[in-house]
């Protein structure tokens, strides 16, 4: 038997704290204890899942699924299939698959393509060594440790990494490797990586005064990390977010105060020094520290104009100060200051979406930027999100307005000879038109207009619509203060009762129920169509009577209790040992609840129906490809476990036997022609021969 190295020495469970072993997911990632341990590159990944469920590609997936049995071939160390036990892989039978650090991995893909540039018969025979791992120098390396990673202090064949290090030089026949950096928040101690300061982020060395970066809500300052809320940075300095330090405001030349900007992501400033003594503020709230030169040019069209006394720089279109001589002109773009101290300056040109009229800026006909008046028949370029349709009376129309011309999802478009859509909006995928290389195509991703706050919130909430199709809603909001109800992002003072922080629900309100982080009214979709009945608060109690979606056991208010049936990443209920995994069965249509599991195992719901295309194996925990003639279950994708009737079982597909006789039926027929045949030879022997001689 091939030799593995064993990494399931620590007992198996579910981490308490379900929030995605991948750096920067949300999903439920059933990765067990302490087991989201392998980093590649920038991201962790699991090295050893829950009951039921191996690493693939680095996250737990369920062991029926396809992408385990067919595409990575993952089977036990002694060839056998995976199974409801299994939490890693022994070996990798797929296409370009290798097995790594307990798990099958694709050397065509992320992360697998940042481990290996080569592999074969499940091994990664090049490893990718500028990826903070190294290629086992063993004359026979233990599969699966083809590639160590800098970090992994068991390694294999007496040969290791350094525990929390990021990059190294790989040792000789055995030993440790020699690390070159360490990971993020531990320095270099030595042959060892030593964890930083609790203060710090990241380190030099040792101690709290020589921190290089700092944690979320402290700022670095002389290479100490300092609450925001209790010191304040120096003077001329200001703390910014982005990068949790304290800067000098002279980064805007010539700044001597300022503050940070959230609108802007950087330093505003509030007073400037030297020659160059005016702040100037830009129309987008940027500041720069001017001469008065450089602010009005005296009877000079321009963005800003000085104030009556020569020590102000004001925007145009500023018309705050009702003091004669200081005020601007409301929406105004460029204006001309009046050789008159006392007299306001005279607006020559006005922002987009208005027009000069009696020396003021009026606004324009709906959506228009450029016009001569509010008649729309003067518009001749619209605001942005809107194209210009011609006709018998001009028209603003939105991008995304299918009806009138644009394209489903479309944030930015031209329509100069042909409509063009150049960006899609935040819930869309964007995808090249045809070859054309300026126009796109936008293809809805989820059902929330910001995507669920950007990059910081998730859009994984799978809900399957009445016609099957599957649609996406929030799991988590990346926006202050937002929650996800219904599948929405709202503000949490519209939670409606529902218990709900940092972007995701805890427990649900009545009525309503928990699923994938957010809460669900059972009396509107998308809830209605998951569950109609929630009579204690947060549980669902009846799902929908499409039998799309099954009741998890003994789920409770601060448990996901409903779970779609084709769902294969499944929920847990519970919380350490006691902690319990359920999941459905991909491609499934229809199905029945599992019973309750064990402490620290796994129960998949059982199908009835499989989505089109797919036929339900004969155990009913599969929905696999069948497309053998005269096969009546498939065990896995094309592979046959009972034949009909004409038909019998050779390997993995059937083939007939002749009518619909029995094996037995058969035989018998066949040693009757065997003696007809005889006895028909020995008469036409007899015929010739014995004839002949007479």
């Amino acid at each position: 038997v091939e030799e593995v190295t064993d990494r399931t020495k620590e007992p198996t469970r579910v981490r308490d704290t379900q929030t995605g072993c991948t750096a920067g997911s949300t999903d439920t990632d059933h990765c067990a204890n302490s087991k989201c341990d392998v980093t590649i590159g920038d991201k962790t990944y699991c090295s050893q899942c829950a009951t039921g469920y191996v690493p693939i590609n680095g996250k737990c997936v369920a062991f029926s699924d396809s992408s385990v049995t067919t595409t990575a071939g993952c089977t036990k160390n002694n060839g056998d299939p995976v199974d409801e036990s299994s939490t890693t892989c022994g070996k990798c039978t797929g296409n370009n698959y290798f097995l790594f650090m307990g798990g099958c991995y694709s050397q065509a893909k992320a992360p697998g393509n940042k481990v290996c540039t080569t592999a074969s018969g499940g091994r990664c025979t090049t490893c990718k060594t500028a990826s903070g791992l190294f290629q086992n120098p063993a004359a026979s390396p233990t599969l699966g440790s083809e590639c160590i990673l800098c970090s992994d202090a068991t390694g294999a064949n007496g040969v290791t990494g350094v525990e929390n290090c990021n990059t190294c030089t790989a040792p000789g026949q055995a030993g440790p490797a020699t690390c070159d950096t360490c990971q993020e928040g531990y320095y270099e101690d030595g042959d060892a990586c030593t964890k930083c300061h609790t203060d710090c982020a990241t380190c030099s060395e040792s101690g709290a005064s020589v921190c290089t970066s700092c944690p979320e809500g402290k700022y670095l300052k002389t290479n100490q990390c300092i609450d925001s809320t209790t010191t304040q940075c120096d003077q001329g300095t200001y703390a910014d977010k982005r990068t949790r330090t304290c800067k000098a405001c002279s980064e805007i030349a010539g700044c001597t105060a300022c503050a940070y900007n959230d609108n802007l992501g950087g330093p505003v400033c509030s007073t400037c020094s030297g020659s160059n003594n005016l702040v100037k503020t830009a129309i987008d709230g940027s500041t720069t520290c001017v001469a008065a030169a450089q602010c009005a040019v005296a009877s000079q069209p321009g963005t800003h104009f000085l104030n009556k006394d020569n020590n102000g720089c004001i925007l145009c279109s500023n018309a705050d100060d009702t003091t004669p001589g200081n005020q601007g002109v409301a929406n105004c773009k460029t204006c001309t200051k009046s050789t008159d101290a006392n007299t306001n300056p005279t607006c020559s040109a006005c922002l987009d979406g208005y027009y000069i009229s009696s020396g003021s800026c009026a606004k324009c006909a709906a959506n228009c930027a450029t016009c001569t008046s509010a008649d729309m028949s003067t518009c001749s370029k619209c605001l942005p999100g809107y194209f210009l349709k011609t006709g018998s009376t001009n028209e603003c129309v939105p991008c995304g307005d299918v009806d009138k011309g644009g394209r489903e999802g479309c944030a930015a478009c031209s329509n100069d000879l042909t409509f063009k859509c150049a960006d899609c909006r935040a819930n869309y995928r964007k995808q090249q038109n045809g070859g054309a290389s300026d126009d796109y195509t936008c293809t809805k991703t989820c059902e929330d207009e910001t995507a669920c706050g950007g990059t910081a919130g998730a859009c994984r909430a799978i809900v399957v619509d009445g016609d099957g199709s599957m649609k996406y809603y929030c799991s988590s909001c990346g926006q202050s203060n937002y929650v996800p109800i219904d599948g929405k992002c709202v503000d949490s003072s519209s939670a409606n009762g529902n218990q709900c922080s940092n972007g995701a629900c805890q427990s649900c309100a009545a009525n309503y129920f928990l699923y994938m982080g957010g809460c669900y009214n059972t009396q509107t979709t998308p809830g209605s169509l998951m569950c109609s009945k929630a009579t204690t608060a947060g549980v669902c109690d009846t799902p929908n009577a499409n039998s799309r979606y099954f009741l998890v056991p003994g789920a409770k208010v601060t448990d996901q209790s409903v779970l779609g049936c084709g769902n294969p990443l499944g929920t847990t209920t519970g919380t350490g040992d006691t902690a319990k995994a359920y999941v459905g069965i991909q491609g499934c249509k229809t199905c029945t609840a599992p019973s309750e599991a064990s402490n620290g195992a796994m129960a998949a719901a059982k199908c009835t129906a499989c989505d089109e295309g797919t036929a339900l194996t004969g155990s009913g925990y599969g929905c696999v490809t069948c497309d053998i003639a005269g096969c009546s279950a498939c065990r896995a994708d094309n592979m046959c476990e009972a034949c009909s009737d004409g038909y019998r079982l050779e390997g993995d597909t059937c083939v007939r036997t002749g009518g619909n006789l029995s094996t037995g039926a058969i035989a018998g027929i066949s040693v009757a022609a065997v003696v007809v045949v005889g006895g028909l030879v020995g008469f036409l022997c007899w015929w010739f021969i014995c004839r002949g001689k007479a």
